[in-house]
């Protein structure tokens, strides 16, 4: 037997409104086990459902969602693919990284990450380990510390 969860303890790990969750079944969203009166979700869907709830308080419109999530789906073969990613979002799109590539949920584009803070680092870093990067103006005086000029 799975493990459930009811639709109160869902609310408040998700911060969804009862009215959001209503709605969100009757589009098809989400598809609570039903006993009697009451529903219970699954630890996917608390998943799904806090992704959701995050995506919608950044901007991200429900079609966007419901569209990155459907594309997800079909593109990742886990069964519980959104617990393994990390998903970001302007408000527009909605950008997923997984085992560190980065794509779009909702368009499948393929980005890469360019880090320019990286390459300062590694800049400075090579000029003070080869002293023929570093230009002088003049002898150093002890404890003094050179600042590392590239010549030009």
């Amino acid at each position: 037997m799975k493990n459930i969860y009811s639709t109160k303890l869902v609310r408040k790990l998700t911060r969804a409104s009862l009215n959001q969750l209503k709605y969100w079944v009757r589009i098809s969203l989400f598809s609570p086990e039903k006993r009697g009166k009451y529903s219970f979700y699954s630890f996917k869907d608390i998943v799904k459902l806090r992704v959701l709830v995050s995506l919608r308080r950044k901007g991200l419109s429900l079609q966007k969602v419901r569209e990155g999530m459907e594309n997800l789906s079909r593109m990742l073969p886990d069964d519980e693919p959104l617990s393994r990613l990390i998903i970001y979002t302007d408000g527009i799109d909605m950008i997923v990284v997984e085992k560190g590539k980065y794509f779009s949920a909702i368009t499948r584009q393929q980005y890469f990450r360019f880090d320019t803070e990286q390459i300062g680092a590694e800049i400075v870093r090579l000029q003070n380990y080869d002293g023929s990067l570093v230009k002088r103006t003049g002898p150093l005086e002890s404890g003094e510390k050179v600042a590392a000029l590239p010549y030009g």
